[in-house]
């Protein structure tokens, strides 16, 4: 380390003393410390680098502090560093504290808010890289956190002292190290700059962005628990890259529609500060800098902090092929699917790029000068930031109508109540529990049911996760063909999770309790046919998990794995007055001991039920049973395709079957080709993905030969042979076309050619009908919802048919356009071939593992895959 005599220079920390002088660390410069400058073409720093880069800041400079997060979905280490003077650095909790109750302003005065306002710092978040093939952001991140750490500038002074900066260099570690690895590794060769063929967060992908309110991925839920729910930042700064062949650099204004629970102040400060971006990058002399087009605000699962008092600026740099140069001339940027011609010089595109050469280089750049931007604006009008962070809280909590939604405690699935709740909490959504029965709306609801009073600082966040979607008709012109949305246009997670729940627009009286975190329900053991408390060891008789509630299926699954027998009914029947639904599972009492049965119970939150065996209802033998037929389960043995053309679907039906316990394998192309897939598999899945992918994936010639191809022939007869030997094939949604096609199917999908507006559904969650006495309904409710993006719907014969859309218009949430053409289509199928079964999903079963009202199909289909049939 190099090191000098100090001075009264307040960037630099001190370090050790010796007699009659004062020394000091030099802070590195990420050249001195990397070796290369960030941005250098074909250079990358990978995520030890970075860890390593960030801890010599922390460790010897007075204006960073390190907090560490947590670990990764793979275990690395996970933080954000906080910036600011020195002063501000040493009393950090105390205006930590300011903000946390200028977030919650109830029973604040006037007064009291005025002098928390006149105290308080503008908090800003900078997060980098979530997309980790976007790597400038995480690069440049090094540069800005030194130059904040060490710049005397005047306009950097007055930062530090007015704004607290949280900069996290990377949203996905992981992703990060995977792309680093794969660029370095094809350095040199003709598959320079390509995009690993790989997820690049191991569940989600692209998707771990649109995971901002169900928190599934630990990068995000920690980076809420830790950071969003600890600081509340006024100003979130998400950077990102897009495709080469645009604008060089998007920033706000975004496109309509906003979501209507986007308080106003925040949609104007979103436009003032876009603005004010795109101002410093043109006085910067940058070209190419756009705004007001292609992105939206309309979905929770981007922006956590819209409804949270903050705002979100989504910056997009035009990518390069990872770190290595890209040539464009003008002639080859293209019209963006909106419009606007990045070749034209329009209000939100001044000044267009003239084309040539585009480097990392340029992206740090234009990143740097975007966050010296943002946080010189919170830094010069850190009162305005601040004061109308605390009246969109005041404005909040004195919300009138609507008054509150209602979860009724009497849910199909208790669990999946809990999930919702938590969810909400997570959140910071205050949850409240009636004490006595009580009505509103003109019904009645049982004491126990929960209240989400929407007068509350977080209100617009339950709103819009509760709340049914009315997406607005947008047309590119009247009559015209719709203009897309950025993503999908229903959220409405109760009817995702399969959860009951009223929207209460007036106010009720009923006496509430405050849930300060939601607990699973209670799992237990009771009792059936009069036996007392003598379900235990030893005695005759049948444990009975009901499908209803999801959670069943990690029970079974976790006494599959112990080799326990558990059987599956085929049919309905009634026992000591009890209805026992087709699709219950059933456990006998001599298979599995007492004491397991209620720990599985117990950590799951499911009731089974104990069911005595002898005497009367068809006992007949000394486990005793009833007249229905059965089916005998057995450990699942599935395989997973994975194309090498990445989809996140893919990624997010491995996170679903490993949170449930379904053991499964990846298999990828080569592996089917080989054949013989019956000896090692009952049911195969294909995740949605498009059937040319399938069928022909990469292009011969553009990445190394093991990563080519699809299918083709041979696996197409390798499917067809497993399929006729008895295996149990599953198509969801896109994968579905290349079954039909490829396996001969004798079905039609209706939609094929139909193009808006004669038909458009962009991620919207619609009506079905099932058939719940198939297996493929078990445990569902007739009335099932289902997401539905740009999915199929099919013309089959009724005999294959277990779910369809009603005869009515079926959207629930969001927006659908010819909704006519679904009327009494089919959604659901299951064909015999040979002696096994295809099944076709087409909607999205474990959607982002939002859609949990609808896992059950896909593990319906696995169960079936590995059924025995079997009379009792």
């Amino acid at each position: 380390m190099l090191c000098r005599p100090a001075g009264p220079n307040i960037n630099e920390r001190r370090g050790r003393r010796t007699p009659g002088a004062v020394w000091i660390m030099k802070l590195m410069s990420p050249k001195e410390f990397l070796g290369f400058t960030p941005g250098d073409d074909r250079k990358l720093a990978d995520w030890p680098q970075i860890t390593g880069y960030f801890k010599h800041l922390a460790e010897h400079g007075r204006r960073i502090k390190w907090f560490d997060m947590g670990e990764t979905t793979e275990g690395r280490p996970f933080f954000y560093v906080c910036i600011s003077s020195p002063e501000t650095l040493d009393d950090l909790e105390e205006f930590r504290r300011i903000n946390a109750r200028l977030a919650d302003p109830r029973g604040l005065s006037q007064s009291e808010a005025q002098d928390l306002i006149a105290r308080a710092k503008t908090i800003v978040m900078i997060s980098c890289s979530i997309h980790a093939t976007e790597v400038g952001a995480a690069q440049m991140s090094m540069e800005l956190a030194h130059d904040l750490v060490t710049s005397e500038e005047p306009k950097v002074r007055e930062i530090l002292d007015k704004v607290i900066l949280l900069l996290v260099p990377s949203l996905n570690p992981d992703g990060l190290d995977l792309v680093v690895d794969w660029y370095k590794k094809y350095l040199d060769t003709p598959y320079e700059g390509t995009i690993p063929p790989f997820l690049y967060h191991k569940y989600a992908g692209h998707d771990n962005n649109r995971d901002w309110f169900m928190l599934n991925l630990v990068e995000n839920r920690l980076t809420v628990e830790r950071l969003h729910n600890v600081w509340h930042p006024q100003i979130v700064l998400d950077m990102h890259q897009m495709r080469d062949t645009g604008f060089r650099f998007f920033v706000p204004p975004y496109v309509d529609p906003y979501d209507p629970n986007v308080d106003f102040i925040l949609q104007q400060q979103i436009n003032m500060l876009g603005t004010h971006i795109v101002g410093e990058l043109l006085s910067a002399g940058k070209t190419g800098v756009s705004c007001y087009n292609g992105f939206d605000a309309y979905a929770p699962s981007r922006a956590y902090q819209h409804y949270h008092g903050g705002i979100r600026i989504l910056s997009e740099a035009a990518s390069v092929k990872i770190a290595t140069p890209v040539s464009r001339s003008a002639d080859e940027l293209l019209v963006t699917r909106d419009g606007w011609d990045p070749r034209q010089s329009t209000w939100n595109h001044p000044v267009p790029w003239p084309g040539g050469v585009w480097r990392l280089r340029d992206i740090v750049e234009y990143n740097k000068i975007a966050a010296m931007a943002v946080l010189t604006h919170a830094a010069r009008f850190r009162e305005l930031w601040v004061s109308n962070f605390y009246k969109i809280g005041v404005r909040a909590c004195e919300r009138k109508q609507p008054y509150a939604f209602i979860l009724p405690k009497d849910q199909r699935d208790p669990v999946m109540l809990y999930e919702l709740l938590k969810v909400l909490h997570m959140g910071q959504v205050e949850i409240h529990r009636a004490k006595s029965d009580f009505e509103a709306e003109g019904a009645w609801f049982p004491a126990g049911s929960y209240v989400i009073k929407l007068a509350q600082p977080y209100g617009a966040y339950a709103k819009t996760l509760l709340e049914i979607q009315e997406y607005p008709d947008l047309r590119q012109y009247p009559g015209g063909p719709p203009k897309l949305p950025y993503d999908i246009t229903g959220h409405t997670l109760p009817l995702l999770m399969g959860v009951r729940c009223t929207l209460a627009k007036k106010s009720f009286e009923v006496e509430l309790e405050r849930v300060e975190v939601p607990e699973l329900p209670w799992g237990q053991v009771q009792v059936l046919g009069g036996l007392g408390d003598k379900a235990a060891k030893g005695n005759t008789g049948w444990y009975v998990l009901s499908s209803a509630v999801s959670a069943s299926y990690k029970v079974v699954n976790n006494l599959l794995e112990q080799s326990r027998e558990v059987y599956r009914t085929a049919g309905s029947f009634i026992k000591g007055g009890r209805h026992v639904p087709a699709g219950s599972f059933l456990v006998p009492a001599d298979a599995a001991d007492a004491g397991e049965i209620q720990e599985l119970c117990s950590r799951y939150g499911v009731t089974a039920w104990f069911m005595d065996g002898g005497g009367g209802d068809g006992a007949t033998g000394d486990r005793g049973s009833v007249d229905v037929a059965r089916y005998k389960l057995k450990k699942p043995r599935v395989g997973v395709y994975q194309a090498y053309l990445p989809v996140a679907d893919e990624g997010w039906l491995r996170f679903v079957l490993e949170e449930y316990g379904f053991p499964y394998e990846t298999i990828r192309n080569q592996r089917i080709r080989r054949g013989n897939l019956r000896e090692e598999f009952d049911t195969i899945i294909f995740p949605s993905i498009r059937a040319q992918v399938i069928a022909h994936g990469i292009r011969p010639g553009t990445y190394p030969p093991e990563y080519v191809g699809g299918l083709g022939q041979e696996g197409k007869q390798a499917i067809a042979s497993f399929v006729e030997a008895g295996g149990t094939c599953v198509f969801a949604d896109a994968s579905c076309e290349w079954a039909i096609k490829e396996l001969g199917l004798p079905v039609v999908n209706v939609l094929d050619g139909k193009r808006p507006p004669e038909f458009f559904a962009p991620g919207s969650i619609l009506r079905t009908i099932v058939d719940t006495e198939h297996p493929l309904g078990f445990g569902l409710p007739r009335e099932t919802a289902v997401m539905f993006a740009r999915s199929p719907a099919w013309e089959a014969e009724a005999r294959y048919v277990v779910a369809r859309y009603p005869a009515v218009d079926p959207l629930m949430s969001g927006w659908l356009l010819g909704g006519k053409l679904l009327a009494n289509k089919a959604a659901l199928l299951e064909i015999p071939v040979g002696f096994g079964r295809v099944v076709l999903i087409g909607f999205h079963p474990h959607f982002r593992a939002q859609a949990r009202g609808t896992y059950k199909v896909m593990f319906n289909a696995i169960y079936l895959g590995s059924r025995r049939s079997e009379k009792c």
